[in-house]
């Protein structure tokens, strides 16, 4: 079975690539959506390269999980309701992003697995003991 953290940082790579992919026909046609496409090329693959630096690092697995989460809530956003400051209307759901967002979805699951949430106040898996 694969590493959780060798998924991820491929999740990260080919989501960059698609959305590098995409830049210049966004660039075309709605030049903010372009810049937003370039920034999130960038995004991902600064965690993909923290990731790979730090794969023990759990503030890296954690601002990863947030770079992905983003990015799908972003184009849920963006095919529903449309992005106003980004773009013009609601962009069609076709192949490429349906595929990449699945590919996202997958290194969000093993992302979480990376960094989970413990201790702290009003932890979950956390109990403090009482006098």
């Amino acid at each position: 079975m694969p590493r959780p953290v060798g998924v991820v940082v491929a999740m990260c790579a080919a989501s960059a690539g698609a959305h590098a992919a995409l830049v210049p026909q966004h660039l075309d046609h709605e030049p903010r959506l372009g810049i937003a496409f370039v920034a999130a090329t960038a995004a991902l693959l600064a965690a993909a390269a923290a990731l790979a630096y730090r794969p023990d690092d759990a503030t890296v697995a954690q601002a990863t999980t947030v770079v992905l989460a983003a990015l799908i809530g972003a184009y849920v956003v963006n095919v529903t309701a449309g992005l106003p400051w980004l773009s013009d209307g609601p962009e069609p759901v076709d192949v490429v992003g349906l595929a990449t967002k699945s590919v996202e979805v997958i290194g969000l699951l093993f992302s979480i697995r990376l960094a989970p949430i413990t201790g702290g106040r009003g932890s979950l898996t956390h109990k403090e003991a009482r006098p």
